[in-house]
């Protein structure tokens, strides 16, 4: 199996301590116009811990886990593969393209329930041509 590889960008806002970062998987385990034809955002809403946008050091540990826990999850059984991360003011989103919306739905539903500092709200729509994908940075 091929390892995936990863490109990272962090973006600063002209004037303001703002951050923002975006995770793409350059060489997802699927390929575009297969089966995966939904794209799924898993995404967690934080208080900043700073004037950057960014988690506190104890969210940001809590969300590494989340996020880890989530690819096992989410990815089991071939069901969907994680494509990209963003993380900025107040929010982290994972993006997912999925074989089965409804199926994806059904994992992803106990995130919102893990902890009660984080609202999670997960969006699942077509792309078939992955163009969400494309036009990520």
């Amino acid at each position: 199996m091929a390892e995936d590889q990863w490109s990272l960008k962090e973006y600063r806002p002209n004037n303001s301590p703002k951050r923002e970062f975006f995770r793409k998987n350059l060489a997802p385990a699927v390929k575009p116009h297969g089966a995966h034809s939904f794209i799924a955002y898993l995404t967690f809403h934080f208080v900043p811990g700073d004037e950057s946008g960014l988690p506190s050091a104890e969210d940001s540990r809590l969300l590494a886990k989340l996020e880890g826990d989530a690819f096992v999850e989410l990815e089991a059984g071939g069901l969907a593969v994680h494509v990209a991360t963003v993380l900025k003011d107040g929010v982290k989103d994972l993006l997912f393209y999925t074989r089965d919306a409804k199926e994806f739905l059904k994992r992803a539903e106990k995130y919102r329930y893990l902890h009660d500092q984080f609202d999670v709200e997960c969006e699942i729509g077509p792309d078939p041509d992955w163009k969400q994908y494309k036009d990520f940075p």
